[in-house]
């Protein structure tokens, strides 16, 4: 409807766009969950850097690999992801209780370190008075083995003072919160009592008990995998070194139930072809991609090398690819950065029993290196069985499901459907000129199907829209066969 006018003049208006552009979705952004030092259980945290997850997560540990998958992720080539802790039920967050400075102490503050673990155990308090106003503030000093690393001076215990206790420190602290105990002596006694080195204690990582249980965790309470329920833009997940029959089930379950990411997954420890092979054939799923053996790393903490599972590695693997060529692109074939060694090394003839099984083996080439040689998911979906005919259907699907969202409660007709096809044709022809779609032209590569053949009066009595697109993915060029003859003037000998 045109705006109403009521005096002379030259007015402009903005006409918005008869309809918005598909909008290319990421491939990359990894997700993880496993055991950590510290971090908040069950709150997924964008990490975008190996130092990020230091600070947020805390270091190696030896009995887990989380961090050594993270650290893989990043050195080869991914750039953003988001890292949930998990724990069991025995997790603890370290603690202490300040007295105050009555004749007869009372307990005034209370002390716990930001989240779960024993890392909390290795913090100690001091508390001294206020610098400012010395009779009735006080002074709070937290050490990291016995390191200085904050200080909160001037703190009251009023709770209309701008420099609370609570309100001062739980919002700005790193390492600890606090409770006001309400200690009835009275001002300025109910401070807490001057002190040199209060442990914290009581810290526990809820590590050594834990159970596939906490990893799957719960949709009701958004733990484990549903944690990741409240972002949207993972892509691929990976619970490193966790390789249960229980674990992996219920992974691959949740990212079919996304459908907008798919599961790394590594083979068990220690495993050889056989059982390998064993253990792959319980899952059938094209949103997994199982890789096998483990690799061998140089291990930080010992200075040795060590056994770790390879998801993190091929998850920024993936990202390289997909910046570098797209996610059409199938990710193999592609250096494994950091890798000095395998757990198990396949041959030939064992990958010719694994390829078709869809185990994806990462093997040693000399003077090539330590290559990813596989690109298969665990689908039995013939049209399904590799990765990037899996990944570029979820890029487009998520492509065009956001960037549609301005279509919902639009009148149903002609011109609807008309924009509908112009503006996903449009995103799938960028697709076309940049390798993804197979045809020496638009209408071999792909098609968009939106009119009263797909939309009848009962569809339309129903609410809906219904849009058909078929796309032509390319293959990949799995099976390179150079066919060799002698050739001597008129006669051909092959071979």
């Amino acid at each position: 409807m045109s705006k109403e006018y009521l005096r002379p003049g030259v007015f402009v208006e903005e006409v918005p766009p008869g309809e918005q552009p598909v909008q290319a979705v990421g491939t990359s952004t990894g997700a993880f969950i496993g055991i950590a030092e510290k971090g908040a259980l069950n709150k997924p945290k964008l990490v975008t850097n190996w130092s990020q997850f230091v600070k947020d997560f805390g270091g190696y540990r030896r009995d887990a690999f989380l961090a050594h998958a993270v650290q893989g992720f990043f050195l080869n080539g991914g750039s953003r992801c988001f890292v949930v802790r998990v724990a069991s039920a025995t997790a603890a967050i370290a603690s202490a209780t300040l007295s105050d400075r009555a004749g007869a102490p009372l307990d005034t503050l209370g002390v716990q370190a930001l989240n779960e673990g024993e890392w909390g155990n290795r913090l100690s308090l001091d508390t001294a008075d206020g610098t400012k106003i010395p009779a009735t503030e006080f002074m709070l000093v937290v050490k990291l083995d016995g390191e200085v690393v904050e200080t909160w001076g001037d703190l009251s215990l009023d709770p209309e003072a701008e420099n609370y206790v609570e309100a001062v420190v739980n919002d700005d602290s790193a390492y600890i919160q606090v409770t006001d105990l309400e200690s009835v002596t009275a001002v300025p006694d109910n401070r807490p009592a001057v002190q040199v080195d209060t442990p914290l204690a009581g810290g526990a990582d809820g590590a050594s008990d834990i159970t596939d249980s906490d990893y799957v965790g719960d949709s009701a309470d958004r733990t484990g995998l549903y944690a990741f329920d409240t972002v949207d833009e993972i892509n691929n997940l990976c619970v490193p070194g966790v390789s249960t029959q229980t674990v992996v089930q219920a992974a691959l379950d949740y990212c079919d139930g996304r459908g907008d990411c798919g599961f790394i997954v590594d083979s068990p420890e220690g495993g050889d072809p056989i059982s390998t092979k064993t253990f792959r054939e319980l899952f059938d799923s094209s949103r997994g991609y199982y890789y096998f053996p483990r690799i061998k790393v140089l291990d930080p903490l010992t200075k040795r090398v060590k056994v770790v599972p390879p998801s993190g590695h091929i998850a920024g693997v993936f990202a390289r690819s997909d910046g570098g060529r797209g996610v059409h692109k199938a990710p193999s074939n592609e250096v494994v950065r950091g890798a000095v060694g395998l757990e198990y090394e396949v041959t030939d003839g064992e990958q010719e029993i694994l390829n078709p099984a869809g185990v994806n083996c990462i093997r040693v080439f000399r003077g090539r290196g330590i290559r990813i040689w596989g690109a298969r998911t665990m689908s039995s979906d013939r049209s399904l069985t590799h990765i990037h005919k899996r990944r570029f259907l979820m890029f487009v699907e998520e492509s065009v499901s956001e960037s549609t969202q301005w279509i919902v409660h639009e009148p149903s007709d002609e011109r609807l459907w008309g924009k509908i096809v112009r503006s996903v044709s449009a995103f799938l022809r960028r697709q076309w000129l940049e390798g993804a779609l197979f045809g020496s032209s638009e209408t071999e590569a792909y098609y968009v199907k939106c009119d009263a053949e797909t939309n009848p009066p009962e569809v339309r009595a129903a609410f809906q829209v219904i849009t058909e697109i078929g796309v032509n993915i390319v293959e990949t060029a799995e099976f390179v066969v150079f066919r060799i003859a002698q050739w001597s003037g008129g006669r051909r000998i092959s071979e």
